[in-house]
């Protein structure tokens, strides 16, 4: 009933929030407080509606311009992204949230966004730059005198304290965030569990387990069964710290039944994986893999990055450690993508460390020595036993490699720190052998002297009984040695009989086999190294996939092409795929080049497409691959392929092209000038001497001046057309007065000259000007070619164009409501000779077309032109 009682407050809380909300009577500052309000109501049970809350706040206040209620909306929702997991995502939302505050000036949401910045830093292990952020927050907290958010900071900088096992400032920042929640007249229990973990780690058992019952008084004074359920925790980690198992998995399971019965998915994950460490280290592997696999489908169902990260990488070791090592590698390769989305060092370190402990397991001793150099490099500065573990590692390494220099650096290094592990350990120890002591002495002292006398009688029966059985067993043992001795003896003469004659004959078909293997080994020889002279000379990149397993291995060379050392990025399709250039992938019409290969009828691929280099720039590559064998099924099994730089040759194509469209431009506008300075004039002189002779004309008969009106018709018309040829071939608004105006020109002109199609332009240049001419002509024409087809085509009562400012790159778009047409299939066959003239256009400048059309759904043209050309 307790439980129902409390469950249905809350719901009736956060229902009256809502309500709230939905009042539209209601002042839009009060109903924004209660919708954000509500959101931290339900944040803990559910996440993802706290999205939708926050969003629907955001507009809301955008839309009424309440800047501060902005910056709110966003904490809420850096907050749920934070407990997703999503720690990267998190803090740029959190910074939004701190420059509409600073825009705003208000200091509570500049102060709650600084705030959660430095707890995204916390959770990605960063805790210096994240106690920063703290004490930044803390500045503009204490100015407000908000003294209930000064004891959150103070609280999360003394857990990093505690982390870092600097225990002073742990118990100064905690002992005073617990002042702070006093003098705010609230009741927290964190303060009080994090000096239990503390008392613990000093060895005072009692005191720390003293301290949580406090809390859990609080707790239940609150009526808050998810913080009960988070003391119980603590509690079970306090025993489990000093190896009292039972009380361990006692309390762990109150916690977790706890946290089923009122559904905090989040708390029964802790739980789950803390029963699945605890057997983890005991070895009872099939236990804990349950958990493991149990918590899993909890941390994916929350989507909680960091814990399925977590989980993945404990069930990839126990496969490990049990040989199952098919499976190994594609866990590995999921864990390391998770930590590399969160920028976590300290997993993206395990992983490198279970890569080479995985390679070293396959005999592959350079990969191995590779992965956990770069796992070593990575955990400089985090946890002392993550570097104690890397270097043991490299040290069998390279002991069985017989490198003994190299072998003996990393000795040291693991001497030195498992010294250090030894120490906190044996102390840690010391405090369990006291824990033991002080919870068994009473129950000792009454019968401490029957015990030792009976403790005595039992070793002197256990010692005779021992020396007998040590007497009987040495007698055996004898007997059976000699039997053996003489056994094998003469074994040992048949077995050389037989042996000197069986090497007789060995040794004369060893005289020919070794005649024929040197003459094979030379062959072999010549022709490797005819293959490795031909792939030098031709510096491609080879790649070869196994389909089934997925596992690519790359040649050096195809590392040395993008810029990097041989094996430092991953051998995975993904590498290369994140590299391939967006626009390069769209052309491809499929999600890995890859697929192209398995897709294709002759099961062979020639394309092209960029891929990005290590210093951030693309180069263009020719991509090949081939089936090179089938399974049983006739599906394919292994794929072999090259990467070959083009770029230059792409280079010189390209220049070829400007060449070309400039030599174009600059034809045009000589033919323009000709025709404005030269025709134009004639025209002009003779129709001004034809006005002249026409005022005297009255006196000529009828046809005569019919026949003369005719001609000066003409005489306009040509001087019209003229100029008209001449602003296309290099229009005048562009050369004086910009893009802006040589479109709104051109529109004019074609708007003027039908009355059935309706026209809409829209900018957002305001005073910039576009300085390179290629790529003002270069839109013009592609306009002047859009407007073209939409009149000859469409049959269109609507033409929308926009032109934006962007901060690298010019867009424009051209659309059309007109019947539309299979745009898939006129660009795959060519027939366009427009879109080849923009393509060839845009070709020259760098630019990219995405025409987008069904039938009967009108067109759309997308043009995008890089700043930078």
């Amino acid at each position: 009933m307790i439980f129902v009682s409390e469950v249905a407050f809350c719901q009736t809380k956060a229902d009256s929030l809502w309500n709230v909300w939905s009042d539209s009577k209601m002042e839009d500052t009060t109903r924004l407080e209660a919708l954000l309000k509500h959101g931290k109501e339900i944040i803990k049970k559910d996440t993802d509606s706290v999205f939708t809350i926050a969003d629907i706040g955001y507009q809301f206040a955008e839309e009424r311009n309440l800047l501060e209620y902005q910056s709110a909306s966003l904490v809420v929702k850096g907050k749920a992204l934070y407990r997703k997991g999503s720690y990267v995502e998190a803090e740029d939302t959190f910074n939004e949230a701190v420059a509409l505050g600073r825009e705003a000036e208000d200091s509570l949401s500049v102060s709650r966004g600084i705030y959660g910045i430095g707890s995204t830093y916390y959770a990605r292990g960063e805790y210096e730059t994240a106690i920063e952020y703290y004490k930044r927050s803390y500045a503009i907290f204490l100015m407000l005198n908000d003294k209930e958010r000064m004891g959150d900071v103070m609280n999360n900088i003394g857990i990093i304290h505690l982390i870092q096992k600097d225990y002073e400032n742990a118990e100064k920042n905690l002992i005073r965030c617990h002042e702070l929640y006093t003098e705010a007249g609230v009741l927290k229990s964190a303060p009080l569990n994090n000096l239990a973990i503390l008392k613990s780690r000093k060895g005072d058992v009692s005191g720390a387990v003293e301290l949580q019952f406090e809390a859990l008084k609080i707790n239940e004074k609150k009526g808050s069964d998810y913080s009960i359920a988070y003391t119980y925790m603590n509690i079970a980690n306090t025993y489990g710290q000093f190896k009292d198992d039972e009380n361990y998995l006692k309390y762990t399971q109150k916690s977790y039944d706890i946290r089923k019965r009122i559904g905090d998915k989040a708390g029964m994950l802790r739980c789950l994986s803390g029963f699945g460490i605890f057997y983890d280290k005991r070895k009872e592997y099939d236990k804990a893999l349950g958990y493991y696999e149990e918590a899993l489908l909890i941390a994916e169902e929350l989507d909680r990055k960091l814990s399925i990260s977590n989980l993945l990488l404990n069930k990839g070791l126990i496969k490990l450690r049990t040989d199952q090592l098919e499976v190994v590698l594609v866990i590995i390769n999921q864990t390391l993508e998770i930590n590399r989305k969160l920028d976590n060092k300290k997993g993206i370190a395990n992983c490198y460390y279970s890569y080479g402990m995985y390679y070293k397991k396959k005999g592959n001793y350079d990969k191995a020595i590779y992965y956990i150099n770069k796992a070593m490099t990575l955990a400089e500065g985090l946890e002392i036993e993550q570097t104690r573990d890397f270097a043991k590692a490299l040290y069998q390494v390279y002991s069985d490699l017989g490198q003994s220099k190299l072998a003996l650096k990393n000795y040291e290094i693991y001497i030195e720190t498992r010294d250090s592990v030894l120490n906190l350990e044996n102390q840690q120890d010391v405090l369990h052998q006291q824990y033991k002591y002080e919870n068994e002495k009473r129950a000792l002292a009454d019968s401490l002297n029957y015990a030792s006398q009976q403790q005595i009688n039992h070793e002197k029966l256990t010692q005779s009984k021992n020396q007998r059985t040590a007497l009987i067993i040495i007698l055996g043992l004898v007997t059976m040695f000699t039997i053996f001795a003489i056994n094998r003896v003469r074994l040992t003469r048949r077995q050389k009989r037989i042996i000197e004659g069986q090497v007789v004959e060995l040794n004369e078909l060893n005289d020919h086999l070794e005649e024929k293997v040197i003459e094979r080994s030379k062959e072999i020889a010549d022709r490797e190294e005819q293959l490795r002279y031909a792939l030098e000379a031709s510096n491609d990149g080879i790649w070869d996939w196994k389909v089934k397993s997925n596992q690519m291995t790359f040649s050096p060379a195809l590392y040395t092409m993008l810029g990097y050392a041989p094996y430092e990025f991953k051998e995975d399709s993904i590498e290369i795929q994140n590299r391939i250039h967006p626009d390069d992938l769209k052309a491809m019409e499929t999600n890995s080049y890859l697929d192209l290969i398995l897709q294709s009828k002759e099961s062979n691929l020639i394309t092209e497409a960029r891929l990005k280099n290590k210093a951030g720039k693309y180069i263009w590559v020719q991509i090949k691959g081939k089936v090179v064998s089938f399974d049983q099924e006739g599906q394919p099994s292994r794929v072999v392929g090259t990467f070959t730089d083009i770029t230059s040759i792409k280079q010189k194509a390209q220049d070829i092209l400007n060449a070309v469209m400039k030599t174009e431009d600059i034809e045009r506008n000589r033919i323009s000038k000709d025709i404005h300075d030269g025709l134009q004039q004639t025209l002009t002189v003779s129709s001004l001497n034809f006005q002249k002779v026409r005022k005297s004309m009255n006196e000529l008969p009828p046809e005569v001046i019919e026949t003369f009106g005719t001609a000066y018709d003409y005489l306009q018309k040509s001087i019209t057309e003229s100029r008209s040829v001449a602003h296309n071939l290099m229009p005048k608004a562009i050369v004086d007065f910009g893009i802006i105006k040589a479109f709104e020109s051109l529109i004019f002109e074609v708007d003027k000259s039908t009355d059935e199609i309706e026209f809409e332009f829209f900018h957002n240049f305001g005073e910039h000007q576009i300085e390179n001419q290629q790529i003002k002509l270069t839109l013009y024409r592609i306009l002047q070619e859009g407007i073209n087809n939409i009149f000859k085509y469409s049959k269109a009562t609507k033409i929308d164009i926009q032109l934006k400012n962007y901060e690298d790159i010019y867009m424009l778009t051209i659309e059309d409501n007109g019947v539309g047409f299979d745009a898939r299939q006129v660009l795959k066959e060519g027939s366009g000779i427009g879109f080849k003239s923009m393509k060839n256009r845009l070709d020259a400048v760098g630019g990219f077309l995405e025409v987008e059309s069904r039938e009967g759904r009108g067109t759309t043209l997308l043009i995008e032109i890089n700043k930078k050309f």
